[in-house]
């Protein structure tokens, strides 16, 4: 998106906030308005009261008069700068705080195609530093600008008046500062996005070892660890500086133009004042001016650095919602009652991107209602792959999944994961009690409801014997829980959940013997009667099941029982005997 789709973007999404904004915009108006009284306050003192002309007496009311107007105008502009500064934060703080949520529900509604894309990290940047660059642009820099204008052209205006052959100069000056301001805009936009990245490659760096901090310690590698961090901070500490000194020499390159413009101005101005043609009270209003009018210079050079950088961070943020969500419901797509649960794959072709091999090559294979079929195949055969597409978590380029004979994609999208429940080998539990981990697979579910499921998958012996019980808190991805205490929390919410459809990745291949047999024995409670697609890694699941598909380079080679298949001397009896026998 170019700098005007961003800027013409924005104006759109604020349209909802116009009526307070035009409220905080004529506030903005009047306090930069009220800002001429004092200017015109001192000079009238120093015509009338201090210096008057000659043969004139002091006006000493005038010094009241104009005391007092510079009192009440002074507290009139402090209450209008507040409440439109009030008015713009709400504004621009409601506004975040609904692009918050988009951010959120468009991150959870990606396809799974389009969120590995992302580095974990990265998104996190998105919400935090560019959101930030935001809220710094909308709450502080948009309300001082708005005064800001108001009192450079107000006092322009007002410097005209006075003498507009002396603020000719300033005219010659304003190309001079317009150039420099739109230099250092484009410097300073270019200079943020290469510091928010390396924001984002920190953001990552220190999500991946927060992830994997075991195997950082198992293999010793924290000091290879602190260098790459260290590397990543040195890059984005460069960056910054970079952006630093971009944003503070141009306050200073703009002040300095002004300030030599003031310097000429203030010598012609006192030649004016000796040549007759501007009075001793006008050239001091005069000058009063022209520092009414540097200070909003100075603040409208920091809001063109605040608004490239704002411009930047809105440019990452609809770049994250204009990304592609899951498919939607087809119209007329049909919602399921009852399912008995057979699954069917007819000539399924997938690849994950255009330029990569096929995962999945011409799969065609029949799965009826409550049959248990292990996937059986070397690391990246595609068996992953295959079972994540009965889910819709991807969708086959070539072919079509049917449940009980219909097509998926025909089905909306919440009644067919419904009738679905996976346990995966690595089972993620979220930040919460056990309680509230159990629920998540249904959540109107009652609290002895949630119980009756922990106690069928075998959770609920180590459950009770907890000082807090269900309401024990389990850590960041379940991490105060041990590996087979995960595995039966997962079961027990799959239980709840009571699919028709179950996935199973092997879920016993790193427990000790007793988790083992607790875990094996939830599973067959799980699995009773429901069709069951498992990831097989061990020789017992693979015999318990009732056909084995052996899956080669995305392909369905061989299919049958685990005897069958060895009888036949092919690619599965040659997997058994090297991994299994």
């Amino acid at each position: 998106m170019t700098r005007r789709d961003i800027l013409a973007r924005l104006t759109r999404a604020a349209r909802p906030y116009y009526g307070r904004i035009a409220v905080a915009l004529t506030l903005g108006t009047l306090a930069g308005v009220l800002t001429l009284v004092a200017p015109k306050a001192f000079g009238e003192i120093i015509g009338n009261v201090i210096a008057p002309p000659a043969g004139h007496r002091p006006d000493v009311s005038s010094l009241y008069f104009w005391l007092a107007a510079t009192l009440v105008a002074q507290l009139l502009a402090n209450l209008a700068t507040y409440f439109q500064t009030y008015l713009t934060a709400w504004s621009g703080q409601h506004l975040i705080a609904r692009w918050r949520v988009e951010l959120f529900t468009r991150i959870l509604n990606l396809p799974l195609g389009e969120f590995d894309k992302w580095r974990p990290g990265e998104l996190i940047a998105r919400f935090s530093t560019d959101l930030q660059l935001m809220t710094d642009a909308v709450s502080v820099s948009l309300p001082q600008f708005v005064v800001a204008v108001v009192t450079f052209v107000s006092s322009f205006a007002m410097m005209i008046y006075l003498d507009w052959l002396l603020t000719l100069t300033l005219v010659i000056v304003a190309p001079i500062v317009s150039f420099a301001v739109s230099r250092f805009q484009g410097l300073i936009a270019g200079s943020t996005v290469q510091t928010q990245e390396r924001v984002a490659d920190l953001s990552s760096n220190l999500a991946e070892i927060l992830s994997g901090q075991r195997v950082v310690k198992a293999f010793g590698a924290e000091p290879h660890e602190i260098g790459r961090f260290q590397r990543s901070n040195e890059a984005f500490f460069t960056a910054y500086m970079k952006l630093t000194q971009f944003i503070q020499t141009q306050p200073l390159v703009v002040s300095t133009i002004m300030v030599t413009a003031v310097i000429v101005i203030m010598w012609l101005s006192v030649r004016e004042v000796l040549v007759g043609r501007l009075s001793r009270g006008n050239v001091f209003t005069y000058w009063m001016l022209l520092v009414n009018l540097a200070n909003p210079l100075n603040r409208l050079a920091a809001f063109v650095g605040d608004l490239s950088k704002s411009v930047v961070g809105a440019g990452r943020i609809f770049e994250l919602l204009d990304l592609p969500v899951e498919a939607a419901d087809k119209p007329g797509a049909r919602a399921l009652s009852s399912v008995a649960g057979a699954v069917t794959f007819e000539h399924v072709t997938f690849t994950y991107s255009p330029d990569e091999p096929v995962a999945l090559d011409d799969v065609n294979v029949e799965i009826a209602a409550g049959e248990v079929v292990a996937l059986v195949g070397r690391t990246g055969a595609g068996k992953t792959t295959l079972v994540n597409l009965v889910p819709r978590f991807y969708e086959a380029q070539r072919g079509t999944v049917r449940i009980d004979g219909i097509d998926i994609s025909d089905i909306r999208l919440a009644d067919l994961r419904r009738v679905i429940g996976i346990v995966p080998q690595d089972p993620q539990l979220l930040r919460g009690s056990i309680l509230e981990n159990v629920r998540y697979g249904r959540l109107d579910a009652t609290d002895e409801e949630i119980r009756a499921a922990a106690r069928d998958a075998n959770a609920d012996e180590f459950v009770e014997a907890l000082p807090a019980g269900y309401a024990t808190e389990v850590g960041e991805r379940g991490i105060r829980l041990s590996g087979g205490e995960r595995q039966r929390i997962a079961i027990a919410r799959a239980l709840l959940r009571n699919p028709r459809v179950l996935i199973l990745d092997e879920a016993t291949s790193a427990l000790d013997s007793h988790s083992e047999s607790l875990i094996r024995q939830a599973l067959d409670r799980l699995m009773a009667g429901r069709t069951t697609l498992i990831i097989a890694h061990r020789l017992s699941t693979v015999r318990r099941a009732n056909r084995i598909l052996y899956i080669e380079a995305g392909r369905v080679v061989e299919i049958g029982t685990h005897e069958e298949l060895l009888a036949r001397g092919g690619a599965y009896s040659h997997l058994y005997a090297a991994q299994f026998a």
